[in-house]
């Protein structure tokens, strides 16, 4: 590692030892939010959210077609609806959270 790498890497830590464990928190969330911003903007997450998208889209279309009478294939693409609709959600709250957390930290640097 370089001089400088080092020494930014050292400025950095001093930064983050100053900080009050609410503020250390605020920042490990955005930092956490721009990390899955990244993700989901980058081509794998980009394919897996598709992938995610259209794993929903297909076991809603079977579960419009299935008999009432086949309750474990009814609750197999339940559970493939609840896995997709899930990942969706959980990359979005952590979006979310990050920007909130940016937002309070920001707000807080105003102060």
């Amino acid at each position: 590692m370089s001089d400088t790498a080092t020494s930014e890497l050292e400025q950095f830590q001093e930064i983050l030892n100053s900080l009050d464990p609410q503020s250390y928190g605020m920042f490990a969330e955005a930092d956490m939010g721009r990390q899955a911003r990244e993700f989901a903007e980058g081509d794998i997450g980009r394919y897996l959210l598709g992938c995610a998208r259209q794993e929903y889209a297909g076991a809603i279309e079977k579960l419009k077609r299935v008999p009432f009478w086949r309750y474990r294939r009814i609750q197999q693409l339940q559970n493939e609806m609840w896995r997709a609709e899930n990942f969706m959600l959980w990359l979005r709250d952590l979006i979310i959270r990050g920007r909130a957390a940016e937002g309070t930290l920001a707000e807080s640097e105003d102060k």
